[in-house]
C-alpha cells in the first residue's frame, strides 16, 4: 500500500480531482462499516436457512432444544427396535457442552418467538448460529492481520472468508469457525498488547479448546510465545497458565457432570491415531482432495510475513499451526467427514494465513481470488452430494478404493471435490454436459449423478 501511494504522488499522471475521487473510494472500501458489511454480505451469500445440515450440528442443536424443551442438557431419542420399554432414552451431543451452551446463545431469542416464527421460521432463525461462526472468524482474521500489520486493509476479513474453505461453512452446521474465531482474537490481542493482557489473550484461546478439546495440545506454544515476550517477568506468565488451569478445571468438571471427566468427545474413537503420518500430511496438504494449499492459497504467502515477525508471533502463527497439523494427520477421520476442505484443519486457518499481508498486495489478490473461485463450488453445491455419488463408484479393476466416501474424495486426486463440483455446477446449474472423467480410467457408476434438486444448495 505505502509504494502504490508513493507512486501516485510521484506519478504526476492523474488529476487532482480525479486522485482525491479515487482516494476518497478506497478509503470508505476500508472503512470498518463497509468491511462489516461485506463480510455480512459473503456469509450471507451462503446461508440456506436450515438449522442442521450435518451429524455434529444435529447434536448440538438437539442437545440444545433439549435444554430448553426439557430443562436438561440432553435430548430424546427414539428406544431402539429391541428395547422393551415405551417412551424416549436420552441422549447427549459427543461434543461437549460448552458447543451446546455456545448454541443457545441463538437458539434461545428464537425460542422464545416460535409462535411467531413459526417452524420454518424457527429453524432459519437457528440457522444464523452457523453464519454467525463465518462473520465472527473473519472479524477475528482481520483484527490478527492488523495486529500484525497494523496498515492491513480492512478489506482483509470479508476477502479471508471467501477466499479459503470458511465460506462454505457459513451454511455447514460444524463448530470449528467459532474455535477459529477464538484462536484468531487470542493471538491478535497476544501479539498487539503483549503479554500484560496475556490473561485476556488466554482466556479467548480457552473458548477455542473448550470447543474443540483437540487444541488443548495448542497451548504449551501460547505460554512458551508469552513467556518469550514476557521480558523475563514471571508474574504475567503465571497468571496466564493459572487462566489455563482454571479452564482445564472447568472442562473436566463438565465432563464429570456428563459422566466422565476424561471424555473429550467424539466418543471411544477419539483417541484412535491410526493413520500413517506421511498419508495424512499429503492428504491434508497438497492432494487436491482436501489439500490446504488447493482450499486456502494464500497461505502459500505465509512465508513472507517469517522475517517481519517476532518470535512470539512466529509460534503463534507458524508453530501452532504446525503442531495441530501433525495431530490431525495421525488421526483415524484426518479427512474431517462429508465437508468441504480440510474442516479439521479449520481452527488454524486465520493463524496461518495471517502472515500473508505482508506478501505483496498483487500476490496476496490474486491467491485470495483463485481461492474464491474454487470455494464458491462448495457454496453453490452441497459437499455430500459429491461425495455420496463417489462412494457408490465401482473402482477400476487393478485398484482397491477405500470404501468411505470422505476418504475416497480425500485420497484419488480424480476424485476431487474440487473437480466434481465444477462438473456439477456446468450439469445442474448451466445445463452443460462435460465428459466425465473419472470413468476414462475404468471406473463404472451404480447410480447417475445428482441432479440439480439433490445437488445444488437452496
Amino acid at each position: 500500500e505505502g509504494i502504490g501511494h508513493a507512486r501516485a504522488r510521484g506519478g504526476g499522471q492523474s488529476h487532482p480531482a480525479a486522485g482525491g475521487l479515487r482516494e476518497a473510494l478506497r478509503d470508505g472500501l476500508r472503512s470498518r462499516g463497509a468491511s462489516l458489511a461485506l463480510l455480512a454480505l459473503v456469509c450471507a451469500s451462503a446461508f440456506i436457512g436450515r438449522s442442521v445440515n450435518t451429524s455434529d450440528g444435529a447434536e448440538v442443536i438437539s442437545e440444545g432444544l433439549g435444554v430448553l424443551v426439557r430443562g436438561e442438557a440432553a435430548y430424546g431419542r427414539m428406544p431402539s427396535a429391541e428395547a422393551a420399554t415405551a417412551g424416549l432414552s436420552v441422549a447427549h451431543s459427543m461434543y461437549g457442552i460448552f458447543p451446546t451452551l455456545l448454541a443457545l446463545l441463538v437458539l434461545a431469542p428464537a425460542w422464545l418467538l416460535r409462535t411467531l416464527l413459526g417452524a420454518r421460521g424457527l429453524d432459519a432463525a437457528a440457522a444464523l448460529l452457523w453464519m454467525a461462526g463465518a462473520m465472527l472468524c473473519g472479524w477475528a482474521f482481520g483484527r490478527l492481520v492488523r495486529a500484525v500489520q497494523p496498515s492491513a486493509s480492512r478489506l482483509w476479513a470479508p476477502a479471508f472468508v471467501a477466499g479459503t474453505f470458511l465460506w462454505p461453512y457459513a451454511a455447514d452446521s460444524f463448530m470449528e469457525p467459532f474455535a477459529a474465531a477464538a484462536l484468531a482474537a487470542g493471538a491478535a490481542v497476544l501479539i498487539r498488547d503483549g503479554t500484560p493482557a496475556g490473561v485476556k489473550a488466554a482466556a479467548l484461546w480457552s473458548c477455542a479448546c473448550l470447543l474443540k478439546p483437540i487444541l488443548w495440545l495448542t497451548v504449551p506454544l501460547f505460554v512458551l510465545a508469552a513467556a518469550l515476550g514476557s521480558r523475563r517477568q514471571a508474574a504475567p506468565v503465571l497468571r496466564i497458565v493459572a487462566c489455563f488451569g482454571g479452564a482445564v478445571a472447568l472442562q473436566l468438571a463438565a465432563n464429570a457432570v456428563r459422566g466422565n471427566a476424561w471424555d473429550v468427545g467424539y466418543g471411544s474413537f477419539a483417541l484412535r491415531f491410526s493413520t500413517p503420518l506421511s498419508t495424512g500430511l499429503v492428504g491434508l496438504l497438497v492432494l487436491p482432495g482436501k489439500g490446504l494449499v488447493f482450499y486456502a492459497p494464500v497461505v502459500l504467502l505465509a512465508a513472507f510475513g517469517w522475517r517481519r515477525l517476532a518470535l512470539p508471533a512466529r509460534l503463534l502463527l507458524f508453530a501452532v499451526p504446525a503442531a495441530h497439523v501433525l495431530v490431525v494427520a495421525r488421526w483415524s477421520w484426518w479427512e474431517g467427514g462429508a465437508a468441504w476442505g480440510p474442516r479439521l484443519l479449520l481452527p488454524v486457518l486465520p493463524l496461518i494465513c495471517a502472515p500473508a499481508v505482508h506478501a505483496p498486495r498483487r500476490a496476496a489478490v490474486a491467491a485470495l481470488a483463485v481461492g474464491a473461485a474454487v470455494n464458491v463450488l462448495g457454496v453453490l453445491l452441497a459437499p455430500g452430494s459429491w461425495i455420496g455419488y463417489a462412494e457408490l463408484l465401482h473402482p477400476p479393476a487393478d485398484a482397491s478404493w477405500p470404501a468411505a466416501g470422505p476418504v475416497r474424495v480425500s485420497t484419488i486426486p480424480a476424485l476431487s471435490p474440487i473437480s466434481g463440483h465444477a462438473w456439477l455446477a456446468a450439469r445442474n446449474l448451466a445445463g452443460i454436459e462435460l465428459p466425465k472423467a473419472w470413468l476414462e480410467t475404468g471406473t463404472s457408476e451404480v447410480d447417475p449423478p445428482p441432479t440439480a434438486a439433490e445437488s445444488v444448495s437452496p
